[in-house]
């Protein structure tokens, strides 16, 4: 993965819905996953299907997720123009909290990522175009193009700005293989 570094820039909300018309680049059209078992399973997706059978959840589990501690159970919403799945951590104090979502965006691509003030870098992750967005205090959101009008978001919150986008790095890392690959 190419690593992306950001400085985190002047405190503002974690901002979960990230959208502008702002346009990095021009992204690629990608074929999307069939659908996929809605546990919390850690299967990989296929190609085929569209974008609207991606299941958040079965792109990241608890188990994938040990290094950080243990989670709950994952819970599953739709907010902000985005099929959400996110899983917090068990934590003994608010110093520990880490809570990681998953958002599919069937049609918001990385153009619609917004920098909410505080910049953002363009990349990629196991070659696939990525957008990470600083959200100080504590978050960060890191957008993964599954084509030109739809991506996945990581989604971070817990602990220092700079922290939470490494972390977003690495479960990217996680999620990005089981993507439909174009």
């Amino acid at each position: 993965m190419k690593k992306l570094y950001v400085v985190p820039l002047a405190a503002a909300a974690l901002v979960l819905a990230a959208c502008s018309s702002e346009k990095p680049g021009s992204a690629s059209p990608a074929p999307s996953a069939p659908p996929a078992q809605s546990s919390a399973s850690s299967a990989p997706a296929t190609s085929g299907g569209d974008t609207a059978s991606v299941d958040p959840c079965s792109l990241v589990s608890a188990a994938d997720l040990a290094s950080y501690g243990t989670f709950k159970p994952p819970t599953n919403e739709n907010a902000g123009g985005a099929r959400l799945c996110t899983l917090n951590k068990e934590a003994a104090s608010a110093s520990e909290s880490l809570s990681i979502g998953i958002g599919v965006r069937d049609t918001q691509g990385l153009d619609s990522v917004s920098d909410a003030g505080n910049g953002k870098t363009t990349g990629n992750v196991n070659g696939r175009k990525a957008i990470l967005a600083p959200r100080p205090p504590g978050g960060c959101l890191m957008a993964l193009e599954l084509s030109a009008s739809a991506r996945v978001d990581v989604l971070i919150a817990g602990g220092d700005t700079e922290k939470a986008c490494g972390t977003a790095e690495k479960v990217a890392d996680i999620v990005e293989p089981k993507l439909p690959k174009g």
